[in-house]
């Protein structure tokens, strides 16, 4: 094995552990992928009010989820095109829950806030 392969290895091995100890693979793929969604609609919901600086930390939360999402979909032996159309049917769940209105991000906020963060302590 190589330099990189070690570090890929190496690398999803500690993402795997820090994503949430003792929950079934499929089960944090799901948390994650839903919480990655989730950071990415508050960001663009920000960006949208002009607050282009606050989207900031929506998205730095967004890209850790989504390294996760893609090493334990990785374990559990999902493509990039897995992932895609996951990604694609849970931001399609999440605009319905909003109405297809960014101007009600409230209602994500209130239903996965609290959820996304307990991800990240």
């Amino acid at each position: 094995m190589g330099i990189i392969g070690l570090f890929v290895s190496l690398f999803s091995t500690s993402t795997l552990a820090a994503a949430e100890p003792g929950a079934p693979p499929a089960a944090q793929y799901n948390k994650h992928l839903t919480c990655a969604v989730y950071y990415r609609m508050v960001a663009g919901s920000f960006k949208r009010q002009g607050n282009g600086i606050l989207a900031a930390p929506a998205l730095d939360q967004m890209n850790l989820m989504i390294t996760r999402t893609k090493a334990l979909g990785a374990a559990l032996g999902h493509t990039e095109a897995d992932y895609l159309s996951d990604w694609s049917d849970t931001l399609g769940v999440m605009t319905d829950q909003m109405n297809r209105n960014y101007d009600n991000i409230r209602q994500l906020k209130t239903r996965y806030q609290n959820r996304c963060k307990a991800l990240n302590d």
